[in-house]
């Protein structure tokens, strides 16, 4: 029986350098090897991962750098396509993480202990069911995780450690003191205005360095619509979530991952971009009138009604 293998990772020359060894092995063991291009686009990335287990490249010396990248994936691309986006790599770079069978940690040997027990840590928290492994070779790589067998298939959607986190269940086999992931949760919606404030706070690192958080939020601004919250590095995405959602009695449920974190101060931030009691006393009337400097959504939701208390 063939086993197939979606190879993914930003770092384009050590993935495609590993996917050709993997199909050199595969030959040996009737598995079959997909390369999954760094730039691809996102809709066939997502497929790929959901349909069959997936072995994330992670080239240590710029691992974390690659989480943080600003840059797009693409600079040309057509309109709409968020490949284009600012920080679509680092966003990419969590995202395969977080899908992954198996992340593998390629050029790790002239890495200092404490760093590589961090990089580890934190790829075990973004994909907590994933296995972690320090290359040693890839024929030795796909024996000892397994591939090449009739593994068994979590769905993609499922490994992500922010998913766990938010349904209770998050606990990564590999840990770091200096690695963390903690879940903020409020019924108060979030006064835009500060929010920006607030997110600019966290950016700073004056609270540790915040790498990925995804969750659900809602603006006092557009109180009806709840939004999904996505950072990756420097980049934030807060975008409507449309009808059918079942979030109606959600506030703010976000899951938080990074290093040195000050969970306490990190709460603290975020408290302070919600409405206030007089604000949330003036109910959502007032609010829309709020200020609001965050991207309009181009959505319609038929049941925001500007009228409603």
């Amino acid at each position: 029986m063939t086993t197939h293998l979606a190879v993914t990772g930003v770092c384009s020359a050590e993935r495609r350098r590993y996917a050709r060894l993997c199909v050199i092995a595969g030959r040996h063991r009737a598995l079959r090897v997909v390369d999954l291009a760094s730039d691809a686009d996102p809709v066939h990335v997502h497929a790929t991962v959901h349909g069959m287990p997936s072995l994330c490249v992670l080239d240590a010396r710029h691992a974390i750098d690659d989480l943080r990248d600003e840059a797009p994936l693409r600079r040309v691309v057509p309109h709409g396509d968020g490949r284009a986006d600012v920080g679509a790599r680092a966003r990419l770079a969590a995202q395969l993480i977080e899908a992954a069978s198996a992340v593998v940690i390629v050029n790790w040997e002239r890495m200092p202990t404490a760093d590589l027990s961090i990089l580890m840590a934190l790829a075990s928290h973004l994909a907590p069911t994933a296995r972690i492994r320090l290359s040693r070779g890839v024929v030795d790589d796909l024996s000892a995780l397994g591939f090449g067998t009739a593994l068994p298939l979590r769905d993609a959607g499922d490994r992500a450690g922010w998913t766990r986190t938010l349904n209770g269940e998050h606990d990564p086999f590999l840990t770091d003191r200096r690695v963390a992931t903690m879940r903020y949760e409020q019924l108060r919606p979030f006064h835009p205005g500060r929010l920006v404030l607030a997110l600019d706070l966290l950016d700073s690192g004056s609270c540790g360095l915040v790498l990925r958080s995804v969750g659900v939020c809602r603006l006092a601004t557009r109180p009806n619509v709840p939004a999904r919250w996505e950072q990756a590095g420097s980049a934030m995405w807060i975008d409507p979530i449309e009808a059918g959602h079942g979030l109606d009695d959600v506030g703010q449920d976000i899951a938080l991952t990074g290093i040195d974190l000050n969970t306490a101060a990190v709460r603290h931030v975020l408290d302070a971009a919600v409405l206030d009691d007089a604000e949330l006393s003036a109910g959502p009337t007032a609010w829309r009138r709020l200020s609001d400097p965050l991207p309009e959504w181009n959505v319609a939701v038929g049941s925001e009604d500007p009228t409603a208390d």
